[in-house]
């Protein structure tokens, strides 16, 4: 198989990508459950949502909880509770509410 410099240019940058986006940092699942409690109000302290207008966060992937919160903590994303709470949370504690509410195993049925 041939090389081109585009290619390989591609893949070096590829290849790049995760080393950019900086370190990752792994969450704690029992450090995360206390930090939820602030959460729990809303969300549940098992990420089922207690109001109508609040999402289901149980199951939810590390990487989608850790985004969101990120991006309410920057203003990225707004809303009057979760932008106040955001603002709060180190990236530690942003890694291990993302890992306690990933942590939570969801169960499916579907209709028959």
């Amino acid at each position: 198989m041939k090389t081109t410099p585009r290619s390989a240019a591609l893949l070096a940058a590829f290849l790049a990508t995760p080393l950019l986006a900086g370190p990752a940092l792994a969450g704690d699942v029992a450090l995360g459950r206390d930090k939820a409690v602030s959460c729990a109000a809303c969300h549940g302290i098992d990420g089922v949502a207690k109001l109508p207008h609040v999402p289901n966060i149980a199951g939810e992937s590390t990487i989608y909880l850790e985004k969101q919160l990120k991006a309410f903590r920057s203003g990225e994303r707004q809303d009057p509770m979760m932008s106040i709470i955001a603002e709060g949370l180190s990236d530690q504690d942003i890694a291990n509410v993302s890992a306690w509410y990933a942590a939570i195993k969801i169960e499916v049925t579907l209709p028959e």
